[in-house]
């Protein structure tokens, strides 16, 4: 479950939810009076994967791997020597 809590509290608890976020991976809302006074506070960590995936996700990378998932699989060793017999 998401914590939350409001900015007075986070700011009064900065350091130990700094700690906590990156120790659990576990991210703290942070609710303001409406929407735009709301914000996130994720580990950096956490925050790169998901920069990541999303990027993989947009440029097709994670599609195409998810489509291969079901090909037959291709021994290395095999493929070397068919590599070696055409050359």
């Amino acid at each position: 479950m998401v914590k939350s809590m409001t900015p007075k509290e986070a700011q009064s608890e900065l350091f130990t939810l700094i700690k906590n976020v990156n120790r659990d991976s576990q991210p703290v809302v942070i609710v303001g009076s409406n929407q735009s006074d709301s914000a996130v506070l994720m580990s950096k960590a956490d925050y790169d994967a998901q920069q990541e995936t999303m990027a993989l996700l947009l440029n097709g990378q994670i599609q195409a791997a998810f489509e291969r998932q079901n090909e037959e699989s291709v021994n290395l060793a095999d493929m070397m020597r068919e590599i070696d017999r055409q050359e």
